[in-house]
């Protein structure tokens, strides 16, 4: 994607995040509601990959980057995920790429 494409897709997921949430909030499910959460963290972390010049489209499994997230985000996931699914998954925090 191009900055100004990227700059538009994240007003978009802030967008989606408020109606997920009020949507989920009305649903009334507790760990439903924590997903909002979840999507916030990632927004949030892709915004400033975006504000460091990487496109955070290209950071997945799939393409062989990781999205940069700070330790506070990955614990804050982490939490997060706990609530929903209970103590299931293991965060793995990989250590900064030396330059």
């Amino acid at each position: 994607m191009s900055e100004r494409e990227r700059r538009i897709a994240l007003e978009r997921m802030d967008q989606a995040i408020s109606r997920f949430y009020s949507a989920a909030v009305q649903i009334g499910n507790h760990p439903f509601i924590e997903f909002a959460g979840v999507m916030t963290a990632y927004q949030k972390s892709c915004q400033r990959a975006h504000d460091a010049g990487i496109d955070f489209t290209e950071c997945n499994q799939h393409a062989g980057r990781e999205l940069p997230m700070e330790s506070f985000g990955v614990e804050y996931l982490d939490e997060k995920l706990n609530c929903i699914i209970g103590n299931r998954i293991t965060p793995q925090v990989s250590e900064p790429e030396q330059g």
